[in-house]
C-alpha cells in the first residue's frame, strides 16, 4: 500500500470549537443541484498520483450524485451508487479478506458528548431502507466539500478515501444540533474501478456552534467569493 497524505478521520472532537454567526444555510432547503461532471463542482487542490478515475473532481461528482439521489427519494440510483456488504471482501475490492469492510453508519452527537440516536448497518437493503424513511420524513442533504486521503484501502491501490462536510437538514432533528448551519461531518471510502462508494460514516453534534463556511474551512482551500450551496469544493 502506498502511503499518501493522511486526514485523520473523524477528528470531530477537534472541529467541534468555534464561533457562530450564520451563512444562510438554515434557509429552507432547495433541491441540490444534480451533478455529472464540471458543473457545481469546484477543485482547489489536485494530486496527479491518484488514480485518474479518483481525482477530486470525479470524486466529488460521485459523492454528490449520491447526495442528489437521496434528496430524490431514487432507491434504484443509490442501490448503484453504494455498495454495502458484509463478510469477506470481494476480488475486485481486495486481494484478501477483511470484516466488516464495508458499511453506513450515523450518529448523533448530543450534550456532553453522549451519542444520542445511531444507525450503522453492513447489509445493502437494510442501508436502503433506512434512506427511504429518512427521505420520508423530510430529511435533505447539502455537499459542502470533499477532500480525498489516500489510497490503498482494502490494500487496494485503487481504492481512495474521502472526508466530507455537508449541511443535514429534517424536521425531527433535535434543535440546534449541527449548529446554525444543521453542519455534519463524515468519512469515506469509493471503489476507483467500480465508481462506487463503500464505506460512510456521518456525524453530527450538539456541541456546533459555526456556520457551515466557519465548520468546513478545514477541509480544502476556499476560493475567494465562494458560498455554501452555489459549489462543491474539492480537493487532495
Amino acid at each position: 500500500m502506498k502511503a499518501r497524505r493522511i486526514i485523520p478521520v473523524l477528528l470531530l472532537g477537534l472541529l467541534l470549537l468555534g464561533c457562530g454567526g450564520d451563512d444562510g444555510a438554515s434557509r429552507a432547503l432547495g433541491k441540490p443541484e444534480r451533478t455529472t461532471g464540471t458543473p457545481g463542482i469546484l477543485v482547489t487542490g489536485e494530486d496527479p498520483t491518484l488514480p485518474e478515475a479518483c481525482r477530486p473532481r470525479r470524486v466529488a461528482a460521485l459523492v454528490l450524485a449520491f447526495v442528489d439521489a437521496f434528496n430524490r427519494g431514487d432507491r434504484a440510483e443509490l442501490s448503484q451508487l453504494f455498495f454495502v456488504s458484509e463478510g469477506p471482501a470481494p476480488p475486485d475490492f481486495a486481494s484478501s479478506s477483511s470484516y466488516p469492510w464495508s458499511w453506513f453508519s450515523v450518529s448523533e452527537v448530543g450534550p456532553g458528548g453522549r451519542v444520542e440516536h445511531s444507525f450503522t448497518t453492513f447489509n445493502q437493503g437494510e442501508m436502503l431502507r433506512y434512506l427511504e424513511e429518512r427521505h420520508r420524513r423530510g430529511e435533505r442533504l447539502r455537499l459542502l466539500k470533499v477532500s480525498l486521503t489516500h489510497t490503498g484501502m482494502l490494500g487496494e491501490e485503487d481504492n481512495v478515501g474521502l472526508i466530507f462536510a455537508l449541511n443535514r437538514y429534517a424536521r425531527d432533528l433535535a434543535p440546534g444540533l449541527g449548529g446554525p448551519s444543521r453542519v455534519a461531518f463524515g468519512q469515506g471510502a469509493v471503489s476507483c474501478r467500480e465508481q462506487r462508494i463503500f464505506q460512510w460514516s456521518l456525524e453530527m453534534s450538539a456541541a456546533e456552534r459555526r456556520t457551515g463556511r466557519e465548520a468546513a474551512a478545514w477541509i480544502c482551500e476556499e476560493p475567494s467569493g465562494w458560498r455554501p450551496g452555489q459549489t462543491v469544493v474539492a480537493c487532495a
